[in-house]
């Protein structure tokens, strides 16, 4: 109990750092998670992958947030992210398969091949999957990613003729904007076909990521629609996962196992997507839209 106090105190707040700082840490803070996860991610670990990947976006985040402070740098550094994460998304899609292809032997859809033969499959296609993720990791734009920041970190923070605003400010700037794009997209969403469900999803996971960086700094409003979105966003993450998934079952042979996996991942798909629209429903709560905007607003300088 004293350790997890002490760790609590430890943390550094917005109102204690300047932009600079707040910028440089957290970007350490990403970045010591992808190298302590790195070497699993290369070994084929979906779980490590997908936390470099977390990471990477999130560091994404933080260039477009604070975009003003180093224009240049952060948006090389954004441009070489935002390849790498493209780069994973290839290993990303063999997961969708080898968990459609386990969804296709539960229904009896592989009652042709031998057991051994099923295991050959998986394990070839988690080789394949660990080629991608191990070329993505290896990739140019990865490797410059890393020593980019590693140069920035160990550098000197620049003088500033000017003082900057807050880093709160920064921080509430963005989450205004993003806010706004999230209620564009959910007005566009229609009957949450892929395309706009997509879209949304990807909008309410850069909310996600600054709820997690500063709502706690922004007051108790920003957190309570920080954890709305939170889990708005990860169940329409998993609506994507049953889209991708029925895209791929179009190339299977027509039959009654293709029919099982197709109904299983339906009915996946209805389920996530209530969960989301419950979800939803808090996130959208009148009150809380109109308490947190002022709170940004004030935190803004608006």
């Amino acid at each position: 109990m004293v350790r997890r106090a002490a760790s609590k105190r430890a943390r550094p707040r917005l109102r204690d750092e300047t932009a600079d700082q707040t910028l440089r840490r957290l970007l350490a803070e990403q970045l010591a998670v992808v190298r302590a996860r790195e070497p699993a991610a290369r070994r084929g670990s979906v779980e490590a992958l997908h936390d470099v990947r977390v990471a990477l976006r999130r560091m994404r985040s933080l260039t477009t947030t604070f975009a003003k402070l180093e224009p240049k740098f952060l948006a090389d550094l954004d441009a070489r992210l935002s390849k790498t994460c493209d780069r994973m998304g290839d290993a990303r899609d063999l997961d969708v398969w080898i968990a459609l292809f386990r969804d296709l032997v539960a229904a009896g859809g592989a009652t042709g091949l031998s057991v051994g033969d099923r295991r050959r499959i998986v394990a070839a296609l988690r080789r394949r999957r660990t080629e991608l993720a191990a070329a993505a990791l290896a990739c140019g734009p990865f490797r410059r990613t890393k020593k980019m920041l590693g140069e920035f970190l160990r550098g000197r923070r620049p003088v500033r003729r000017l003082p900057t605003p807050p880093p709160a400010a920064f921080a509430a700037r963005r989450i205004l904007k993003v806010r706004e794009l999230v209620a564009e997209r959910y007005g566009r969403v229609g009957n949450f076909s892929k395309g706009p469900a997509h879209d949304l999803r990807r909008a309410g996971r850069r909310l996600r990521y600054l709820a997690e960086f500063f709502a706690s700094d922004l007051g108790r409003e920003c957190v309570r629609a920080g954890r709305w979105i939170t889990k708005a966003q990860a169940a329409l993450g998993k609506v994507h996962d049953c889209d991708s998934a029925l895209e791929f079952t179009e190339d299977l042979p027509a039959g009654r196992a293709r029919a099982a996996v197709r109904r299983h991942l339906r009915k996946r798909r209805a389920a996530q997507l209530r969960k989301f629209k419950a979800a939803w429903r808090q996130y959208a709560d009148r009150r809380l839209q109109k308490a947190w905007r002022e709170r940004l607003e004030a935190w803004a300088g608006k």
